[in-house]
């Protein structure tokens, strides 16, 4: 059984139907672009069917170690949820940063599926990485 925070970070990639496709990180300049091409990232692998790519390039440490510690394989998880999607498009609405740690508005679906949900990303090197997820 998948860990309810698993099932969270998925409904964030999974749950859009019928989204516009797009770079919405064009629409973001310096830090803030970095943080939404991070988002746009997890949609491009989710299109290749890449767990293995979110979980080592995408994810922050303490995501994976909760992950991990329920007992679940990341790559494979995630892989069997991006084969089930309808659709995987993720449009960035909001940037907010605040030192090493940001939050991201994002909206996947249209019209009555449309879900909008927080991720919260943090400074890794000289890139971002997704920590946490709120609904």
């Amino acid at each position: 059984m998948r860990p309810v925070l698993l099932l969270c970070v998925l409904s964030l990639a999974l749950a859009a139907c019928g989204a516009e496709s797009g770079d919405s990180a064009e629409e973001f300049k310096g830090a803030e672009r970095g943080v939404a091409s991070a988002v746009e990232d997890l949609e491009s692998a989710a299109r290749e069917n890449d767990g293995a790519k979110v979980c080592t390039r995408l994810f922050a440490a303490s995501l994976l170690t909760s992950i991990k510690e329920k007992g679940n394989d990341c790559a494979a998880a995630l892989e069997d949820a991006f084969r089930d999607a309808d659709s995987l498009d993720l449009k960035v609405d909001d940037i907010t940063i605040r030192g090493t740690k940001a939050s991201a508005k994002v909206t996947s679906g249209t019209g009555g599926k449309k879900k909008t949900d927080t991720l919260e990303l943090e400074k890794v090197g000289a890139g971002w990485r997704i920590s946490s997820l709120s609904a």
